[in-house]
């Protein structure tokens, strides 16, 4: 999908941040999705992060999925994400696709029948994975829509939660079955959670 769309995250963080604070920055830099090589975009999108010397800001959500789980950065439970992965293009899921319509139709993006086809039509998607993740200097993460998205409420519960545990293997099984605790593993967190996530679910 074009960057210009209705559904793009480049708008999106671009809206929500805001001139200023683009002007205090040095480089914004997103996957490059208008290509007909997707998978060459992607490695020559690595080489640039690194020769900008990797990530300094690294803006995450995180969204619901089933048994009060969590994905991260779109890694779905279960996907087999090591602590090694830098990025891939994985599979997306007709529910991924469904929350992220819905959080742009309620954030009162303008969304045109055509964008929208577009997006559910996709199968696959670029993203960075967890070695990208702890690799940044820092992250900030938004935890929105759960008046919309309820489900985010059990799901952000559980990341909080939940006892890591000090067995590497067991520790991965852990992160495997809900990519949202990746966070928890970073040291230098920045977290925006709307009010309505911390009700408490019921």
């Amino acid at each position: 999908m074009a960057m210009n769309k209705g559904l793009s995250l480049v708008l999106d963080f671009e809206s929500m941040l805001g001139d200023d604070f683009f002007r205090k920055i040095k480089s914004f830099t997103p996957m490059n999705t208008e290509t007909g090589d997707v998978e060459a975009a992607l490695v020559e999108y690595l080489k640039t992060l690194e020769s900008l010397g990797g990530i300094d800001i690294f803006f995450l959500g995180m969204g619901p999925e089933a048994d009060a789980a969590s994905h991260l950065c779109y890694i779905k439970p279960n996907s087999g994400a090591r602590y090694a992965d830098i990025a891939g293009i994985i599979p997306i899921s007709a529910s991924i696709l469904e929350h992220h319509v819905n959080k742009f139709k309620v954030g009162g993006s303008h969304v045109s029948p055509e964008d929208e086809a577009e997006c559910r039509a996709a199968t696959h998607i670029l993203t960075l994975g967890p070695a990208a993740i702890l690799g940044a200097r820092k992250i900030v993460q938004s935890i929105v829509d759960a008046s919309t998205a309820p489900a985010k409420r059990e799901s952000f519960q559980r990341v909080v939660e939940t006892e890591l545990s000090s067995d590497r293997a067991e520790l991965e099984n852990q992160l495997d079955e809900n990519p949202g605790l990746w966070i928890r593993l970073h040291q230098n967190v920045k977290a925006f959670i709307l009010p309505d996530v911390l009700i408490s679910p019921k």
